[in-house]
């Protein structure tokens, strides 16, 4: 069931960027005339389009009302511009499944191992991991009360939730770690269409049985042989699994056979990540499934749960951005050689109030690098976020810090980037560490206080940014700097 972007009116394919235009043009046709135009007239939208998105962001948290309304206009143009090849649109799709019957079989695999707590390697506390952190401007500083939180309550009621994990098999998901703490993870990855894909899900599956936790292991139903009750782990792993793009349907029958059979509060965990134009796709089917559980059930039967990325134009309280420039006015003699000789220029961050007199900064730390596409597909998980904890619906979503993925350290410049970024303030965390503070602060966010509608907390008081919101230079500088000093260092550790 290949899925494709359509234009609303005409029902003629469209390339993403004629789709980013519709979408961000609608949301704020009304609201901004001056950016609905400026929309309109960039030519060159895959080279201009950052700077859409930070004045989208100024527009978007210069009152509440207007980033709703950003919010639930730019998501229902998405869906309703998502269609497979017979023209049925993504929400119809996400209805037939959930109305459907179950086309999904769940193997259940347990553990046997006792139940271990989240701890950061080499730090004695997350207390400690997350002054640290903030002492080093890697974090803000009220992860240390979330991190507070968790050291005080050791014993959360974990096994009441069902983390319903999206592109779960993914590096930095939560499933390993939510797994050891004794969860259940009912896991979306991908099927076997290679021997790597099968040997993944076995991986999975061995550490479920060598873990505290539960794993959910979905099997298409008509893909499972007549005699399927004592199938082996091996043939289980060979079965198993839910592509985003070709099983929407099938994944939303099994949230829905969920929903009805099971008690818990469902977490969805929406992971996936995918090149290009795909990745506005997959989004567009994660956002699907959490609109219909916003629906379909009470706020207190669910949970929706990012990893956000610190990459995108985001307003943040003044007081981060004044003390980025502090830093940049107080940095050493010898930096500032370095700097006029590197070509480096201060934070093009800049203040404004809302409509209210709150006073907050706009940073803008994108890269150009990621492509327009991310930037879309990232925003509207902010939207969701934001609309749903609107509407009483608990959200966690963690600003996470750039980390060192395979898929990173294997692009030669993206890991020189990260090997010269250090030299600017900017840490990227090891995979291990990542994945363990983010999912803290999901347990956090499921089990704390709800965030404030209205405000900015909701990105901003946990974020796990890795210096990138508190640089005392422009991104972009950073950005190139960095890969080209990592290149170097590259270029002479094979020497």
């Amino acid at each position: 069931m290949p899925l494709n972007f359509y234009d609303a009116a005409s029902g003629e394919k469209i390339g993403s960027t004629t789709l980013a235009r519709q979408v961000i043009g609608n949301a704020v046709k009304d609201l901004d005339p001056a950016l609905f135009k400026k929309i309109q007239t960039t030519k060159n939208w895959r080279k201009k389009y950052q700077g859409i998105y930070f004045d989208l962001a100024k527009t978007e948290f210069y009152q509440e009302r207007n980033g709703l309304e950003i919010a639930a206009s730019g998501l229902a143009t998405i869906a309703s511009s998502v269609r497979d090849e017979n023209g049925v649109k993504l929400p119809q799709i996400i209805a037939n499944g959930w109305n459907s019957r179950s086309q999904v079989e769940t193997f259940v695999i347990s553990g046997d191992q006792p139940a271990r707590s989240l701890r950061i390697p080499k730090i004695a506390t997350l207390t400690d991991a997350a002054q640290i952190w903030s002492h080093e401007h890697l974090a803000e500083p009220g992860l240390v009360a979330s991190y507070k939180f968790l050291d005080a309550h050791k014993k959360l009621a974990i096994a009441n939730d069902l983390l319903v994990a999206l592109a779960g098999a993914a590096e930095y998901a939560p499933t390993k770690h939510w797994l050891d703490l004794g969860g259940t993870v009912a896991l979306v990855a991908r099927p076997n269409s290679s021997r790597a894909n099968t040997d993944r899900w076995l991986k999975l599956i061995t550490e479920a049985r060598n873990s505290a936790g539960t794993l959910l292991v979905p099997v298409l139903s008509r893909k499972l042989p007549e005699n399927s009750v004592d199938l082996s782990d091996s043939e289980i792993a060979s079965l198993a699994g839910l592509d985003l793009l070709e099983d929407a349907e099938a994944i939303a029958s099994w949230l829905a056979d969920f929903s009805k059979t099971r008690s818990e509060r469902i977490v969805l965990g929406q992971y996936a990540y995918a090149p290009g134009a795909e990745h506005i796709l997959v989004q567009a089917v994660q956002d699907a499934l959490a609109e219909t559980l916003c629906k379909k059930l009470p706020a207190t039967r669910i949970a929706l749960a990012w990893l956000a990325t610190p990459t995108d134009s985001t307003p943040i309280p003044a007081s981060v951005l004044e003390s980025s420039l502090t830093a940049y006015a107080e940095r050493s003699r010898g930096t500032k050689v370095r700097d006029a000789l590197l070509g480096m220029r201060k934070t093009s961050g800049e203040f404004f109030e809302t409509r209210f007199g709150e006073k907050l900064a706009l940073i803008d730390p994108t890269s150009n690098v990621q492509g327009s596409s991310y930037a879309l597909a990232k925003r509207s998980q902010r939207w969701r976020a934001y609309l749903a904890n609107s509407q009483g619906v608990r959200v966690s979503y963690v600003v996470s810090p750039p980390a060192k993925t395979r898929s990173v350290l294997s692009h030669r410049i993206l890991n020189a980037t990260y090997l010269g970024a250090p030299k600017f303030g900017l840490q990227p965390f090891e995979v291990e560490t990542a994945a363990l503070a983010a999912t803290a602060v999901l347990l956090r966010d499921l089990h704390g206080p709800m965030h404030s509608r209205g405000c900015t907390s909701l990105h901003t008081e946990n974020a796990i940014h890795g210096g990138l919101w508190r640089l005392a230079y422009r991104a972009d500088r950073v950005w190139t700097r960095a890969t080209l000093l990592g290149l170097r260092a590259v270029l002479f550790r094979n020497k």
